[in-house]
């Protein structure tokens, strides 16, 4: 068998490593990957240094995953997976640390079994270890058990440093936090009653936000300086840019929304003419959930398309393709295969299949484009945005607002190269060059930057502005919520509230338990769970929900189930609750451990973009 595993070695191992180190199990086993230590690092944990070269390969790992995932990555996706990698290397070194100190050893013995146990994803499905085309386990352990194995495949090695040091570790302290967490009898007994009594009631929500105006003269300076002065830890914070910005957008040419049809034209010709078949032409089809199915859309009815994709996929016999027609995604051909009738024989369903070609700007249009943001910057340079702007109405011109370093730029997005000249550039009025965004080519210019620490009232202005409007919007919803309180204690009906008020959201809630999801109201409301707690025909006082205010009046009292501990059902519920108060004590413990670390991150200084 060895001889044979040395015969496969190369594309084994090749199977394993992309799986390992590139696969979905990268951040669970964490390859401990060492770097050379240099002048900057990308932060420290504890007082260690983790260095920048160490790091990169991470985040570079991390990228080369989802990218193997076949799917394109959103811009401001991508740009967020350094953040990502970091918390996880955080929690990591946290986590090793701990580990360390409580010195939870693990025998060899129980390495052993847990790589029989788990073996690694291309292990499994290698056709050494299968017998009858199923994964064979004694050939699996006949390989570990074989010396040879750990002198051909070093990785292996490191595979049991992974478990010996970090994963049967951290296996044996969540088992020790989650050891001290007990359900009693009251507390099982609660949560059961949470599920399982249920009361049927009328509720009359009021969201502040239907009081919420635009309309700032009710907010003095006054108000503004007491809250700045009242809330001062809120506006501390890192430094913060404000950029100005032009966007051309990438919008198509109606000759490009032409060529686009044109295409479609003559895809359809070539599969009509036998060239191609239907579901070959839609391998590059722009609409990437269905194009590796051959185009294929499945089964829809009436309504589940946009309209003009409907009409005419209702409209066509099956095997014919359409000529190509345009919707909000494109152009599109569409080939009907199958069709379903409802009883009365009227076309109900059909099973299609389509091509899709966005309408972006064509490589033309770009170029076009392109080099008129290039004159564009050229004149910024000259008089300044806002003259340079002024006579073209194609053009955007804004600012951003404020941000920090580890933000999305407001109103931009994920832009390269936004971020790093907003917070590098240096010179008086330097215009950026031109930026190539998802949608638009944008121009910047720094408006105004913030150095860290408690920004000046001028600053955060606009956020105390937005604050006190939510505040006041609160206030009268809660002044108007108590009104409709009183009229429903003077005996209003259900219908006399809706009808009488565009601010209330009124409805009945028939058998609602206390976590249960009731439509205007959301899961686990104040309402249903206060609701649950009232005689029958009692009418509560004014409910504080999370985004406003709400009375109940129960119609039929609560329905209890008998608690009954040997009940299966009551057994769920403990159950339930125990692993509620296993993640509850596991998270404020390592929320502890965190909020204690000394943790300093640089990651924002090399990957703004």
């Amino acid at each position: 068998m060895i001889q044979k595993l040395r015969e496969m070695a190369p594309g084994l191992m090749i199977v394993i490593i992309v799986a390992f180190v590139g696969g979905t199990i990268f951040m669970d086993w964490g390859m401990n990957a060492t770097g050379q230590g240099g002048p900057t690092t990308a932060g420290k944990i504890n007082g260690k240094d983790v260095s920048l070269e160490h790091f990169d390969r991470l985040v570079n790992l991390e990228r080369m995953r989802m990218q193997e995932q076949g799917r394109d990555i959103p811009q401001q996706q991508y740009a967020q997976i350094p953040a990502q990698v970091w918390n996880q290397e955080v929690n990591r070194a946290l986590l090793d640390r701990v580990v360390k100190n409580m010195r939870l050893e693990t025998s060899e013995h129980v390495i052993f079994e847990y790589l029989r146990r788990n073996p690694l994803p291309g292990l499994d499905t290698a056709s050494v270890f299968m017998t009858g085309g199923v994964f064979d386990t004694a050939k699996y352990v006949q390989w570990l058990n074989t010396p040879q194995t750990y002198s051909m495949y070093p990785f292996m090695v490191e595979v049991e440093n992974q478990v010996s040091k970090q994963i049967m570790p951290a296996e044996k302290l969540t088992a020790l936090l989650k050891a001290g967490v007990f359900v009693s009898p009251s507390e099982a007994a609660f949560e059961f009653s949470q599920r399982n009594d249920k009361a049927t009631f009328e509720f009359f929500k009021v969201p502040s936000a239907r009081f919420r105006s635009e309309d700032t003269s009710a907010i003095t300076d006054r108000m503004i300086s007491d809250f700045y002065a009242a809330n001062q830890r809120r506006f501390h914070q890192n430094e913060q840019a404000d950029l100005y910005f032009v966007k051309i957008a990438k919008v198509p040419t109606p000759g490009d929304l032409e060529l686009n049809r044109q295409s479609l034209e003559d895809t359809k010709r070539r599969i009509e003419s036998g060239e191609m078949t239907f579901e070959e032409a839609a391998f590059e089809s722009d609409c990437e959930g269905s194009a590796q199915r051959g185009g294929d859309l499945g089964w829809f009815g009436r309504g589940a398309m946009v309209a003009e994709f409907e009409a005419t996929a209702f409209s066509l016999d099956t095997g014919v393709i359409s000529a190509p027609i345009k919707t909000m995604f494109g152009h599109h051909i569409i080939k009907v295969d199958e069709q379903e009738l409802d009883s009365a024989g009227v076309l109900e369903r059909v099973k299609a299949r389509h091509i899709l070609i966005s309408d972006n700007a064509s490589n033309e249009t770009l170029d076009m484009l392109s080099a008129k943001a290039d004159d564009l910057r050229r004149a910024i340079v000259s008089s300044g945005f806002a003259a340079a702007v002024k006579d073209d109405p194609t053009l955007i011109f804004d600012s951003t607002g404020f941000f920090a370093r580890n933000a999305a730029v407001p109103k931009m997005g994920a832009v390269s190269g936004a971020k790093a000249f907003a917070f590098n550039s240096r010179k008086p009025n330097e215009v950026s060059d031109v930026l190539d965004g998802q949608d638009a080519f944008y121009l910047v210019g720094v408006k105004q930057r913030t150095k860290r620490g408690l920004q000046p009232l001028a600053v955060v202005r606009p956020q105390i502005v937005n604050a006190l409007k939510d505040t006041l919007a609160a206030n009268e919803a809660r002044a108007y919520t108590a009104s409709i309180l009183e009229k429903v204690r003077g005996g209003a009906s259900l219908d006399d509230i809706k009808e009488g008020s565009d601010k209330v959201a009124a409805g009945l809630a028939e058998d609602v338990a206390a976590n249960s999801f009731v439509p205007q109201l959301g899961f686990a409301s104040r309402a249903a769970s206060v609701a649950i707690r009232l005689p029958e025909g009692t009418v509560s006082d004014v409910i504080a929900e999370k985004d406003g205010f709400s009375v109940v009046r129960v119609t039929k009292g609560v329905q209890a189930t008998p608690f009954d501990s040997e009940n299966p059902q009551v057994r769920q519920s403990a159950e339930m609750a125990m692993t509620q108060g296993q993640q509850m004590a596991y998270g404020e413990w390592f929320n502890s451990l965190r909020n204690n670390a000394k943790i300093v991150s640089n990651i924002d200084r090399f990957y703004m973009d």
